[in-house]
């Protein structure tokens, strides 16, 4: 009878363990489960961890550098794998849920309108009929074009209006900050409101896309200079218009077709990298290459970065002096547009890493975005910060980006307070406005 007990006790505890070493993280997705990221884009399934993805063996809190990168180097961009191999350390952060990012009207405007939006052989969306402009919200939640994802970011932003107020950072190659300026920007959406009156498109401005102030405040010497610029709603047809303005000389100049190449007070950014991509679409191509998960840093961040006062949160670690933020990293579903430029430019080409719908933010979608120099070698890493919280519109906040040149290995970085949907009105960005500011 002991010998019985004895082998049904052995047989018990090899069950029990079997069974724990089967499901050795209670929660976890194994490999042959985890979801296609195109399931997640369109609801039918949760989006993974990085525990799931790793089976375990990355969790949250994890820190990634350059001497574990392999764990989690299939879900990190060329950039972020330079990056990381450069000093950047990443800390494994929290997952969002989906369509907790964007204000409440923006999804009852993308519910409302799907399945509506057309678009003609230049990228342009419009409402059921070419000619009519799109009325607001997301034109295509599931795009299946390098085009439709660009126009998600054009003709899908969840904003009225908003302006930033921060400053520009260049950190050298030893992680020294050498030099800060300080700049404003303002932005008023002329077509697809959905806030404020007039909702859809502002009367008088029909033909326009957005109008758009840029001033250095600081320090004295380019105090005011700034530039106003017009997107249309068919750059195809209208192409961007609008003046710079220098204070020291009382003189202004026309936008040109360059413009987007200058780099902004000599810093790293292009005015064309922008929201990871500012420039018309007319001069570009963009191929979808696919949609899968990546590591970006994360929106739901455990601290403030940069406060209401302007300054860094002491909490805020760097790595490589102040050359790379220590932020936290999440899964998302990503869709990676290749951009070949059809003028003459400085770029080879770009590729963007656009979020996907669900997890759409009000500060342009191109999260991660990496230009090549024209002999097809990786030249820049740019990267958003994410994770400030707007109660009133129940809307993720970006508290800035870097870029960094990753052959001279140089950095700039831009800090601010990013506002949105003010009641502003399409006159408050204007030719005249530009110059008051920079008197």
């Amino acid at each position: 009878m002991k010998n019985l007990k004895r082998k049904y006790g052995l047989s018990l505890m090899t069950l029990l363990i079997s069974f724990i070493l089967t499901f050795p993280y209670p929660g976890l997705l194994k490999g042959t489960e985890i979801p296609p990221a195109r399931d997640v884009v369109t609801g039918k399934a949760e989006l993974p961890t990085i525990e799931d993805l790793t089976d375990g063996e990355v969790k949250k809190g994890d820190l990634i550098d350059k001497n574990n990168m392999d764990l989690v180097k299939q879900w990190l961009t060329p950039g972020t794998i330079e990056a990381i191999n450069q000093g950047m350390v990443l800390i494994m952060g929290t997952n969002s849920k989906s369509n907790t990012t964007m204000p409440k009207a923006y999804l009852e405007a993308t519910k409302r309108n799907k399945g509506k939006a057309v678009m003609d052989e230049t990228g342009v969306a419009y409402y059921e009929k070419i000619g009519t402009p799109w009325p607001g919200g997301n034109p295509f939640p599931e795009p299946k074009s390098g085009l439709e994802v660009m126009a998600c970011s054009k003709y899908g932003i969840g904003v009225d209006d908003f302006t930033n107020i921060g400053a520009l950072t260049f950190v050298n190659s030893k992680g020294k900050v050498y030099k800060t300026i300080g700049m404003t920007s303002c932005q008023i959406w002329c077509n697809t409101r959905i806030y404020f009156p007039p909702l859809g498109t502002a009367p008088g401005f029909e033909d326009q896309m957005f109008r758009r102030i840029s001033t250095l405040t600081s320090p004295i010497e380019i105090k005011g200079q700034g530039t106003f610029a017009v997107r249309y709603y068919d750059d195809a047809k209208t192409y961007d218009s609008g003046f710079n303005y220098f204070p020291a000389y009382k003189r202004t100049l026309r936008v040109s077709s360059t413009t987007w190449q200058d780099n902004i007070a000599g810093s790293d950014m292009l005015a064309g990298d922008s929201e990871g991509f500012k420039e018309p679409y007319v001069d570009w191509d963009f191929k979808l290459l696919g949609t899968k998960y990546f590591l970006i840093p994360e929106y739901d961040a455990p601290f403030t970065y940069f406060d209401k006062e302007g300054k860094l949160n002491p909490k805020l670690k760097f790595d490589v002096g102040r050359r790379w933020p220590r932020m936290g990293w999440a899964v998302f579903p990503m869709h990676v547009v290749e951009a070949i430029p059809r003028v003459k430019h400085v770029y080879g080409k770009k590729v963007l890493y656009e979020c996907t719908a669900p997890f759409f933010t009000v500060s342009g979608q191109a999260h991660i975005m990496e230009p090549y120099d024209r002999q097809g070698k990786l030249w820049k890493f740019y990267c958003n910060h994410n994770g400030d919280f707007d109660e009133k519109w129940n809307a993720r906040i970006p508290w800035g980006i870097f870029i960094t040149d990753l052959q001279s290995q140089h950095t700039t970085q831009f800090w601010f307070n990013f506002h949105i949907n003010q009641d502003l009105k399409p006159l408050q960005c204007s030719f005249k406005e530009l110059l008051k500011l920079g008197r």
